[in-house]
C-alpha cells in the first residue's frame, strides 16, 4: 500500500475557512452578482482592500485576507464597486467574525473528525474522501486513489458537513502529484532494492546491514553480525543517504534481538533519536 503523503503546502488554504455569518452578506454595494475571478482584490464596505480572492468556483468565494486568516462567502455576498468587488462589512467585522468561527469551529471539527465520515471540497458539494484517523500531526483521508495525510488546519466543518480548504480541481490535481512523486520513489527504491545495497536508518546516520535478497512483499537483510531479518518492502524508503529503511538504529537492534532471541541491546549515549513510524498496512 502507498505510504502517506503530505500535499504541497501552496495548495492548502490554511487555517479559517468559513461560510461568513448571514449578517456579512445583507449589505452588500449592489444587489447584482459580481463578477469575481481568482486574483481580484476585494475592498470592505469602506473601500479598504480587504482581501485576495483565492477561489472562485461554484457558489462561493475564498478570499484570503492575510496573517494566515481566509474566510468563504457566498457569491451573493459581493457587489461591485469601481475599484473592484465589495462587501458589506468593515474588514475587522469580517475578521472578527473569522475568529469566532475558527474558535467554534474547533469543537466542531474535534468530533467530525471520526474515522468513516465523508469529507467535501470547499464548496460542499463533492466528496473528495473519508476520515481513516485522526490526529494531533493531521488527519489521514482514504481517496480513490490512495490514503493522503493532510494537515489539521486544512479542515472545517461548513453547512454540508467536514469539509477541507480544497476545491475538487485542486484536490485532484494534488492527489496526481503526490501518485507521481511516490511512483518515483518505487521506482527508486525497486532500482536500489538488489543484494549488497547497504540499508539505512530511518535518519539516514546508521547503516542497518546490506540487502540479501527482495520480493514484492518482503526484503531480507543481512545485520553487521551475520543475522537475516526479513522486512516489509513498505518499509522502505530513498533517503537523501540512499536506500533507508523506516527503523532508527535503535528500533531495529530491538527488533533484530526480538527475532533472534538474543538480549536486547542498550541505547547508547548520543543514540539516534526513537521516532514511531506507522507502517500502511497492505
Amino acid at each position: 500500500m502507498r505510504k502517506f503523503a503530505s500535499f504541497v503546502a501552496t495548495l492548502s488554504l490554511g487555517t479559517a475557512a468559513i461560510v461568513a455569518a448571514p449578517a456579512l452578506a445583507q449589505d452588500a454595494a449592489a444587489t447584482a452578482t459580481a463578477d469575481i475571478a481568482v486574483g481580484a482584490k476585494v475592498f470592505d464596505s469602506a473601500g479598504a482592500e480587504l482581501g485576495t480572492v483565492t477561489t472562485a468556483d461554484g457558489t462561493n468565494v475564498v478570499v484570503d485576507l492575510g496573517a494566515g486568516k481566509q474566510v468563504t462567502l457566498p457569491k451573493t455576498a459581493f457587489g461591485m464597486l469601481e475599484q473592484g468587488p465589495t462587501i458589506g462589512a468593515t474588514k475587522a467585522d469580517v475578521i472578527a467574525a473569522v475568529d469566532q468561527a475558527s474558535a467554534g469551529n474547533e469543537a466542531k471539527l474535534t468530533a467530525a473528525l471520526q474515522p468513516g465520515a465523508d469529507v467535501r471540497g470547499v464548496n460542499g458539494t463533492t466528496i473528495l474522501g473519508k476520515v481513516k484517523l485522526a490526529a494531533a500531526d493531521g488527519v489521514v483521508l482514504t481517496t480513490p486513489t490512495g490514503d493522503v495525510k493532510l494537515p489539521r488546519t486544512a479542515f472545517f466543518v461548513g453547512e454540508a458537513g467536514l469539509a477541507t480548504s480544497f476545491t475538487a480541481e485542486q484536490f485532484a490535481a494534488a492527489m496526481q502529484q503526490v501518485n507521481t512523486a511516490e511512483a518515483a520513489d518505487d521506482a527508486a527504491v525497486s532500482a536500489a532494492l538488489v543484494a549488497g545495497t547497504d540499508v539505512r536508518s530511518l535518519n539516514g546516520a546508521a547503516v542497518l546491514g546490506k540487502v540479501k535478497s527482495a520480493s514484492a512483499t518482503a526484503v531480507v537483510v543481512t545485520t553487521p553480525t551475520g543475522d537475516d531479518v526479513s522486512l516489509p518492502r513498505s518499509a522502505f524508503n530513498m533517503s537523501p543517504a540512499g536506500l533507508a529503511a523506516a527503523y532508527t538504529a535503535e528500533q531495529f537492534a530491538a527488533a533484530v534481538a526480538q527475532a533472534t532471541g538474543a538480549p536486547a541491546p542498550q541505547a547508547a549515549a548520543g543514540a539516534e533519536t526513537t521516532a514511531t513510524t506507522e507502517q500502511p498496512a497492505n
